[in-house]
């Protein structure tokens, strides 16, 4: 199968998506958007792509699409992905699959009566640094995985002009799919889901009031998740937004080179029987520790160091993992991971918001 794709959004994703599918030599037939005007300056912007308000138009001009890679807002994902899933088309779509339980229900059910798949872009796990924990995990390196400890810190999410109204700041709004679980720790929430198999229970602690008053109270800027299996494993995830250097900001630029961005961390602690890891992304390198329960000693057995690795493939290589569902499909394969699994990822976010909002335990089933 030869591929031949349309774009959905023409925000960063959008643009990022385009440039690398010219850079690997993928047809792009055309880019949709829902305003008329934007189409145009896009179209000019990309000198000349075929530019639509509808996926259907787009499709009925260029009849050889045959995968939709949608990178609009998080509210728009579910319509677009099942409008592209009844046209008969494959669909990747880009983190959170929806705002809503119902929509991402909605999505599956979509895949399941198209002859389309569904990938949904949850990357990290396949990602250069957590998927040589992946490795290590199933060569026995850990013995069996007990808990894990994960942090997150990066600057703040309004990334407009600071005197923007806050309806502009989609990645705040919860109700719009934003916030500190669905915009960013959905990425770290699945990764651990990879390494433990799922989890039973999740607890949010948050402080009562945020440190950054232009903080919504239903998004805070400072999470731990506490997460638990039902065998009793144990995992935490903490999310700061309040404890690093804004680098998201347009006004005014500031663009250094992000992992050297003072407060930035982005780590993980896999503690097993047999051994341990500290895995520092930003720092491009993970450290490995062997348990010797007869020496009751705790060795450092070697540092792995990604440093010679492209930057952006470490943790979050969107391109690749876009890259390798192309591949499948092309191949005659379907997705790489299951949309069934990436809903499962969802439903914990879920739980956790509901822990945000109620401050008890929440039991998934």
């Amino acid at each position: 199968m030869k591929i031949h794709a349309a774009i959905i959004g023409t925000g960063g994703v959008g643009r990022m998506f385009i440039r690398f599918l010219k850079s690997r030599a993928i047809p792009v037939a055309g880019f949709v958007t829902s305003n008329a005007e934007r189409a145009a300056a896009f179209s000019a912007e990309q000198g000349g792509l075929p530019g639509y308000t509808s996926l259907r138009e787009l499709v009925a001009r260029h009849p050889e699409v045959n995968v939709a890679v949608i990178g609009n807002a998080n509210h728009q994902h579910a319509a677009s992905t099942i409008e592209a899933l009844e046209l008969g088309l494959h669909v990747y779509c880009e983190k959170p699959m929806a705002p809503t339980l119902a929509e991402c229900e909605a999505m599956l059910a979509a895949e399941k009566a198209s002859r389309g798949s569904l990938q949904i872009g949850f990357e990290y796990i396949h990602s250069t640094m957590p998927r040589r924990l992946r490795e290590l995990q199933e060569e026995g390196f850990f013995g069996e995985l007990l808990s894990a400890s994960c942090v997150d810190s990066r600057g703040h999410w309004w990334s407009g002009d600071p005197g923007a109204p806050f309806e502009n700041q989609v990645k705040l709004r919860r109700e719009l799919g934003g916030g500190i679980i669905f915009h960013c720790g959905i990425h770290q929430l699945d990764m651990l889901r990879a390494y433990f198999g799922g989890f039973s229970e999740v607890t949010a602690f948050r402080s009562a009031r945020n440190a950054l008053p232009y903080y919504p109270p239903d998004v805070p800027d400072h999470v731990l998740l506490a997460l638990r299996t039902a065998d009793g494993r144990t995992a935490s995830l903490e999310v700061f937004h309040s404890r690093a250097a804004t680098y998201y900001r347009r006004q005014p630029p500031y663009n250094p080179r992000w992992p050297e961005v003072p407060g930035h961390e982005f780590r993980l602690s896999l503690i097993g029987t047999h051994g341990s890891c500290l895995a520092d992304f930003y720092g491009e390198k993970i450290h490995l520790f062997g348990l010797d329960h007869e020496r009751k000693e705790t060795e450092l057995v070697r540092t792995e160091d990604f440093a010679h690795h492209p930057g952006d493939e470490l943790h979050h290589d969107m391109n690749g993992f876009l890259q390798r569902y192309l591949e499948s499909l092309a191949a005659g394969r379907g997705p790489l991971v299951p949309a069934a699994d990436a809903f499962q990822t969802m439903r914990l976010a879920f739980a956790a918001e509901e822990s945000i909002a109620t401050g008890r335990p929440v039991t998934l089933t």
